[in-house]
């Protein structure tokens, strides 16, 4: 299977509760970091970082864009893009960052 960008990334859904272990045999339940929903695209000599409005976030996070590259690997990886800061997420940063590539 081959994906390309753009692709839709898969969002959080809201929850009373956590559903018991067996309503979701071979799925992980997590918490929800505070950041941007994000798909990264990682191939040979292209990355690219969309989150849910199509548009390309590497100039907002190239140190995520680097490690990918880094990596040598064909891949989508379909996360959470924080920003941590002294032991916490830092949204407010995450937010700057975005803003820049308006």
């Amino acid at each position: 299977m081959t994906l390309t960008p753009p692709d839709e990334a898969m969002l959080a859904e809201a929850r009373r509760e956590l559903p018991p272990d067996r309503a979701l045999p071979g799925h992980l339940v997590e918490q929800k970091p505070d950041g941007f929903r994000a798909v990264l695209f990682a191939r040979t000599g292209m990355v690219m970082l969309q989150f849910r409005r199509s548009a390309d976030l590497v100039p907002a996070s190239p140190e995520t864009a680097a490690a990918a590259s880094a990596l040598g690997e064909d891949l989508v990886l379909d996360g959470e893009l924080v920003v941590p800061r002294a032991g916490r997420l830092h949204f407010g940063e995450l937010q700057h960052r975005a803003r820049q590539l308006s």
